[in-house]
C-alpha cells in the first residue's frame, strides 16, 4: 500500500482546482497515472487512461466560463482520499452551481482512480458556513462510529423503520440531506419521517472509505421504490460525517445521484 499525505493531497487538490478554472484538460491529466480509472458520474462506465481522461476534460469544460472552485479540507486513510469541492461558473453564460465528493485511490502523488458524486444548481450559490471542514479527534471512535452508522441505516432503511438509525446520531446533529439544502428540520428523525412513506422494497450496501479524526467517509447504493421519484429507482451516494467523542453521528453532508430503473448490485458500487 503506497500511504497519500495530507500536504501532498492538498497539493494535488490545488492542482485539480487550478486546472479546472483554467480549463487546462492536459494539467488535469498531470495528475492520474497512465492507466488510470476516472468515472465522472457512478451510473456510467469510467474514463480510461490519460487521454480519454483529457478527452473528458476538453468536452466538460468546453461551455465553461468564470469558473472558481473551492476544495474542502482533505480527508486520507492510506492509500485513499476523499475531496468535498464545490464550483461556481458560467456555462453556456448560465449561472451553475456544482458541488460534490471526490473518492480517490492514490499511487504515490498521483491518483490511479476517482469516483465522484455531485449535485447541480441552475443559480450561483456560495458554499455554505462549515462546509468542507474538517475536525480533530480519535480515529479509532470515529471508525467504530461509522460501522455501527452504516449497520444502523442498512437496518433501519430496508425496515423502513427510523429508529435504529436516529439512535446512532447526536441529539442535536446536523442533517444535510444534499450540500444545497439547507439542514433538516427535526435532524435525521424529521428527514426521514418525510421521505420513508414514500418509499418501499429498499435493498441497500454500505461500507466506510475513510476515516481520520472526526470524520469518515461512507458509501452506499440502495434499490427501492420511491413514489416522490416516480417508481423504482437506484440511489448511490457517499456521506461526510463528524463523530462525537462518543461515536456519534453530529454532522451528516450527503452527496448522491439517481438513475431511474433498478441497477445491476456492484455497477455503481466506487470499490
Amino acid at each position: 500500500m503506497i500511504v497519500v499525505d495530507e500536504r501532498s493531497l492538498s497539493r494535488w487538490a490545488d492542482a485539480y482546482a487550478r486546472a479546472w478554472e483554467q480549463a487546462d484538460a492536459d494539467a488535469v491529466a498531470e495528475l492520474f497515472t497512465p492507466d488510470a480509472s476516472y468515472r465522472s458520474s457512478i451510473f456510467d462506465e469510467p474514463h480510461s487512461g490519460t487521454d480519454a481522461i483529457r478527452a473528458y476534460w476538453e468536452r466538460a469544460t468546453s461551455s465553461q466560463s468564470n469558473v472558481r472552485v473551492w476544495m474542502g479540507d482533505p480527508l486520507v486513510d492510506g492509500d485513499r482520499a476523499a475531496l468535498e469541492w464545490w464550483t461556481v461558473m458560467k456555462d453556456d453564460e448560465d449561472d451553475v452551481t456544482l458541488p460534490g465528493c471526490l473518492l480517490l485511490d492514490f499511487d504515490g502523488e498521483r491518483c490511479a482512480r476517482l469516483s465522484e458524486y455531485w449535485h447541480l444548481e441552475q443559480a450561483a450559490v456560495q458554499p455554505h458556513e462549515g462546509w468542507g471542514l474538517l475536525t480533530e479527534g480519535n480515529t479509532e471512535t470515529t471508525r467504530a462510529g461509522a460501522a455501527r452508522w452504516i449497520s444502523a441505516w442498512k437496518e433501519g432503511w430496508e425496515a423502513l423503520d427510523p429508529s435504529a438509525i436516529v439512535a446512532a446520531y447526536g441529539p442535536d446533529a446536523v442533517h444535510r440531506s444534499a450540500p444545497l439544502r439547507d439542514p433538516e428540520a427535526g435532524g435525521v428523525a424529521g428527514y426521514l419521517d418525510r421521505c420513508f412513506p414514500d418509499e418501499s422494497d429498499v435493498q441497500s450496501r454500505f461500507d466506510v472509505w475513510a476515516a481520520s479524526g472526526a470524520q469518515a467517509l461512507t458509501i452506499y447504493v440502495a434499490t427501492l421504490n420511491d413514489e416522490s421519484l416516480g417508481g423504482n429507482v437506484t440511489i448511490a451516494g457517499c456521506d461526510m460525517l463528524r463523530f462525537s467523542d462518543a461515536g456519534l453521528c453530529v454532522e451528516q453532508r450527503d452527496y448522491w445521484n439517481v438513475s431511474l430503473g433498478w441497477v445491476p448490485d456492484g455497477h455503481a458500487w466506487p470499490l
